[in-house]
């Protein structure tokens, strides 16, 4: 493999996530060799600090989420690593990127900042010609709240920057579990054979949490389960359950076959949205606060920590099998995981077989299996246990190398996201209307008790366990 030089320009080069997860994940992919050894980190944050006081943050902020570090490797790769001061609504300030930058190298531009700033940013990148087909920008979620908002952001952003340069990152295409679930039906003819509406009785999507929002309360209370989980991580591991499998899993195909997809989501009927969604809050129990009296949450706030949908796509492949998708703070478990309910052939059979993927914190898949003991029939699982071999690389190290190697399948095209939100608008409609209620759950539960009546409806029920 040819490694090529590159510029990689990181905006809010101080903050959270660049300390977390930017940054370790650039060391681990130098330290792997899987990047050129002369990459330059171009970092630009608003701190008014010289490159050696950026380096001794790193050494403090950074370095500490990066496990086995080898000094002497630490070493060469913080040589390649400049800082300057940068204000995005600065003009002037953005002359000082260019001449920081290696000559004949591909330049990626990373914009870890608030969303309010991409236009600003993308619009002052332009001015001073950082704008060419020689660079990609990345930008991180959430982009809107809303299609509207969801296509200003699109349109002020693609005045300045194409469309095949624009990679917009979601971190669960990045996570090998997830992406594991297409090697799964490609790899494996047994289950491609099943995965579909003659074999399978329902299909179960989870993402849980049992945090609360830990003093994120303004951000969270503008956001909620639906924003923040549903419309991008959830959507997303549903196109990987439900899409067509692409004859290649790089480049524009695996985007096509999920635009697919989300495009053929069943319309949500206002009139029946009872019965498609479920909202809820959690309420306080012994020690643990409840959302309304969480930091600076309002006392009368409607915004649900609590999520479950019913959906349905229209495609010969998925007619009538029904897909339940569900998000939320302080529930039972910390998971995420995909549920595969396979139907009961024979009348007179003991069992259904199930088949569920844990994609996080456990990195497995087990399928349920019926053998005689005896004189009676048991359930007996099958496990295969993925960790060892699948949770070496992290999400962000994977996305930061498909952005510097120039290959988008992982990265969400604006269609993918203006369909998803065209899709939720019936429910963000009726959210403002006050049409959908918001139910209350207790911390360590499930949910509403009214999120089994959304399954029971078509006889089936949640995975709990």
């Amino acid at each position: 493999m040819i490694l090529k030089k590159f510029n990689f320009i990181l905006f809010g080069a101080t903050g959270d996530l660049a300390m977390r997860k930017l940054i370790p994940s650039l060391f681990a992919a130098f330290s792997d060799g899987l990047t050129h050894k002369e990459g330059k980190i171009v970092a630009l944050g608003r701190q008014e600090i010289s490159r050696e006081e950026f380096l001794t943050l790193l050494n403090q902020k950074s370095k500490i989420h990066i496990k086995n570090v080898k000094e002497q490797i630490w070493a060469e790769f913080l040589q390649n690593i400049d800082y300057t001061s940068i204000n995005i609504l600065k003009p002037d300030d953005f002359k000082k990127i260019a001449p920081m930058l290696a000559k004949d190298a591909q330049s990626v531009i990373y914009l870890s900042v608030a969303p309010e700033f991409f236009a600003k940013a993308c619009a002052n990148l332009a001015k001073v010609g950082l704008n060419g087909k020689d660079f990609r920008i990345v930008l991180e979620k959430p982009l809107g709240t809303d299609l509207a908002s969801c296509q200003k952001i699109h349109e002020e952003i693609g005045k300045h920057f194409s469309e095949e340069q624009i990679y917009r990152i979601d971190h669960y295409l990045g996570k090998q579990s997830v992406m594991n679930i297409l090697n799964l039906r490609l790899e494996n003819p047994i289950f491609e054979f099943l995965w579909n509406k003659e074999f399978i009785q329902s299909i179960e999507i989870t993402i849980a949490e049992t945090l609360g929002v830990e003093g994120r309360g303004e951000f969270y209370d503008a956001t909620g389960a639906l924003r923040d989980m549903l419309q991008n991580h959830i959507l997303q591991i549903l196109c990987m359950v439900a899409m067509e499998i692409p004859q290649s899993l790089q480049g524009e195909e695996m985007r096509t076959k999920k635009l697919e997809i989300l495009a053929n989501l069943k319309p949500i009927e206002i009139e029946r949205i009872g019965e498609t969604i479920i909202l809820g809050q959690y309420t306080n129990t012994d020690g643990v606060a409840a959302y309304l009296d969480e930091p600076n949450v309002p006392s009368d706030s409607r915004t649900e920590t609590f999520v479950a949908m019913r959906a349905q796509i229209n495609l010969p492949r998925w007619e009538g099998v029904p897909f339940y998708l569900r998000t939320g703070k302080r529930l039972a478990s910390k998971v995420a995981r995909v549920v595969v309910n396979f139907k009961n052939i024979e009348k007179n059979a003991s069992g259904a077989n199930q088949l569920v993927i844990n994609l996080q914190p456990k990195n497995d898949i087990c399928l349920s299996a019926y053998t005689r003991n005896k004189n009676r029939i048991e359930e007996k699982a099958l496990l295969l246990d993925l960790a060892d071999k699948y949770g070496s690389i992290d999400a962000y190290e994977c996305l930061l190398l498909d952005a510097i190697d120039g290959n988008p399948a992982k990265f969400n095209h604006r269609n993918e996201l203006e369909v998803a939100w065209t899709w939720l608008t019936p429910v963000i409609e009726s959210m403002r209307a006050y049409k959908v209620p918001v139910y209350t759950y207790l911390p360590g539960s499930w949910g509403p008790n009214h999120t089994k009546k959304l399954v029971r409806r078509d006889g089936n029920s949640w995975n709990n366990d």
